[in-house]
């Protein structure tokens, strides 16, 4: 975890992209629900709650292939492939062999998936200081 967390510094320019892009993709998110529903301040707390929801999640997923859960769907697709379209149906060689390259890819990896999951923590405290507001005050 140490060493996740010095990658992410590393590439902070990249992380703080990633940041500003959840952010502004949780934004849109809120606006798009509070928009097309009654402008109320309860459709405020659930545009926020949603989009909290979405980009934990898109966070969660993005760990998730970080920590190779997909390689076995992306090596099947690349032999898929290579099969059809080139002459050496298995030029990448076993799916341990793939399996490695992309371990050893990860280890200098950004990281941002940490970025991801920050961004939305962000969005469910305040969705979370929202729901607090909209009981204190009904």
């Amino acid at each position: 975890m140490k060493n996740a967390f010095i990658q992410f510094k590393n590439h902070w320019k990249i992380n703080l992209l990633v940041f500003a892009i959840s952010l502004v993709l949780g934004g849109f998110i809120f606006v798009l629900f509070f928009f097309l529903r009654n402008r109320s301040f309860m459709d405020a707390v659930n545009g926020v709650s949603l989009a909290a929801l979405f980009v934990l999640l898109s966070g969660l997923l993005a760990l998730l292939a970080f920590l190779g859960a997909f390689d076995t769907f992306a090596f099947g697709f690349k032999q898929l492939g290579s099969m059809m379209f080139a002459k050496n149906a298995r030029r990448d060689g076993t799916y341990a062999d793939y399996r490695d390259r992309k371990r050893e890819k990860r280890t200098s990896s950004s990281h941002s998936y940490l970025a991801i999951i920050a961004a939305g923590l962000i969005i469910l405290i305040a969705a979370i200081i929202l729901e607090i507001i909209y009981h204190s005050k009904f």
